[in-house]
């Protein structure tokens, strides 16, 4: 099935990560107005094949958000309310779950609010910039929770097509009341956090204005004993 953009044009650019310096010599002919992201090279090939996703989330008259049911051993586990500028008090408590590909900088978890879910995400906290995975688009939040925890009470566990363990985190909702996780995923030498959904049998990630879709992917639990 083709897909045609939406009368607008494609969805905008927010400058983040920003695109590297051109090779001397080289150009682009790209038309105004239209600015065309440019990522710096990868240091590695991904295994794997990612996937934007196409999956169609019906329309929703904007539901009250229901409540998450955490899972029951994580009393050690604490979700801190944060803004991009905020969050900096939270290094040392924050837990580290990726990193960017493109300068290595640290990656937290995150859960927002949005359209009556609550969705787990990424904070790129060296650039004060959080997301969400959602309806096939990466949206900028502004309001959140961190994840902090210590690293001895959780570890990642390897996964796919959305299967998670007893102990698996319990992170965030959608508005019917199912439950999501927090996953991770490598993309484009990127080890991002976003979220898992067990009934679209994949992890989440979103990814220069997109949503992406893994069937391979990690997934965060509790350390039990």
């Amino acid at each position: 099935m083709s897909y045609n953009p939406p009368p607008s044009g494609p969805p905008p650019y927010y400058g983040y990560p920003p695109p590297p310096t051109a090779a001397p010599g080289s150009f682009a002919y790209v038309p105004a107005p239209v600015i065309m992201p440019v990522y710096p090279p990868h240091h590695q090939i991904d295994t794997q094949p990612a996937y934007v996703t196409n999956y169609i989330y019906p329309p929703q008259p904007a539901p009250e958000p229901v409540q998450v049911v955490e899972h029951p051993s994580t009393e050690i586990i604490d979700w801190v309310p944060a803004t991009p500028a905020t969050a900096q008090a939270l290094y040392g408590k924050a837990f580290l779950a990726g990193r960017e590909g493109w300068d290595g900088s640290p990656l937290w978890s995150i859960r927002a609010h949005h359209n009556g879910n609550l969705v787990p995400g990424k904070l790129a906290i060296k650039h004060k910039a959080a997301y969400i995975p959602f309806s096939g688009k990466e949206i900028p939040v502004h309001n959140f929770e961190v994840l902090c925890a210590p690293n001895h009470a959780v570890h990642w566990v390897p996964s796919s097509h959305g299967q998670v363990p007893p102990n698996a985190i319990i992170a965030g909702n959608t508005h019917t009341g199912e439950p999501l996780y927090l996953g991770r995923a490598r993309h484009r030498g990127s080890f991002s956090p976003g979220k898992i959904h067990p009934s679209h049998e994949c992890c989440y990630i979103s990814f220069s204005g997109s949503e992406v879709s893994y069937k391979q992917h990690e997934v965060l639990c509790t350390t039990e004993g």
